[in-house]
């Protein structure tokens, strides 16, 4: 029993997450940044690339 309710708690925050953009959404805001290679990429290069872009907003570990 404890364990079907951990799962259905585990599966409602999955669906009550939301993104910022949904997927297929045009993004208007070119945003840029430097990964730790020192590299600079922006959304809409790497879009352009056929790439996925996933930002993850928090501490820089």
């Amino acid at each position: 029993m404890k364990k079907h309710i951990i799962v259905l708690v585990i599966l409602l925050l999955t669906m009550s997450l939301f993104a910022v953009w949904q997927v297929g959404e045009p993004i208007t805001d070119d945003y840029s940044w430097t990964d730790s290679n020192g590299e600079e990429h922006s959304i809409h290069e790497l879009t352009a690339a056929g790439k996925a872009v996933v930002i993850f907003w928090g501490e820089s570990w």
